[in-house]
């Protein structure tokens, strides 16, 4: 994880593999969606997260690859 990230510092994150690497794809009247630079998830939902729930989420994604 990034160094300069703080313990309760929140930031955006991929609910699938916890990477920070997400872009805005869509918005509008249907809602915003997004989309995953490293796993391509693509949806509506991303996570606001703490440094220890992004590194459970990335821990979760590679036990399942």
């Amino acid at each position: 994880m990034n160094n300069y990230l703080s313990d309760k510092q929140l930031i955006e994150v991929c609910p699938v593999c916890g990477s920070p690497n997400i872009d805005y794809e869509v918005g509008g009247y249907i809602g915003k969606v997004y989309h995953c630079k490293n796993c391509n998830y693509t949806g509506a939902l991303v996570i606001e997260a703490e440094k220890e729930m992004i590194d459970a989420i990335k821990e979760d994604f590679e036990k399942k690859e």
